[in-house]
């Protein structure tokens, strides 16, 4: 037993697929690299701008302070009044001024002892070695701030 088959037209076909299949393929093939560097160039333009508009505004505010520099008014002298003590001689027949005694020198501070140098770099390597320890004492000297 057979049966027949119906008898329908056939469906009309999808005009998208008429269309891709009028198109030719691209003889070069898929550039993997050439797509990735366009993707990377197109998500930095807005930084480039960015840094374009700033570097130009940078650029204009150096002009307009070149500009204020060059074209600046002189600057104005200023009058200052000074006040000069003048000398008088002293009138005839006045006593000499007494002049006032020299500032004592420190000359007479006796010298250090021979070998003092030698001795305080000794005590200056056992400081920094051992520590505040090593310091030897400092003789008779009043009491310690809490003690009376």
């Amino acid at each position: 037993m057979s049966t027949p088959a119906p008898q329908h037209p056939p469906n009309r076909p999808d005009p998208l697929a008429v269309a891709l299949a009028q198109l030719d393929p691209s003889p070069h093939g898929f550039n993997w690299h050439a797509l990735m560097f366009a993707a990377g160039r197109e998500s930095k333009a807005r930084a480039l701008l960015f840094w374009r508009v700033v570097a130009g505004g940078c650029a204009l505010v150096a002009v307009g302070l070149a500009v204020v520099l060059v074209f600046r008014p002189a600057p104005q002298p200023t009058e200052r009044i000074v006040y000069i003590d003048r000398f008088t001689p002293p009138p005839k027949g006045a006593a000499p001024a007494v002049e006032p005694a020299p500032a004592p020198s420190w000359t007479d501070s006796p010298a250090p002892e021979p070998g003092a140098a030698v001795r305080w770099f000794g005590v200056r390597n056992e400081v920094l070695t051992v520590g505040l320890g090593a310091l030897p004492p400092l003789g008779p000297s009043a009491p310690p701030p809490g003690e009376k």
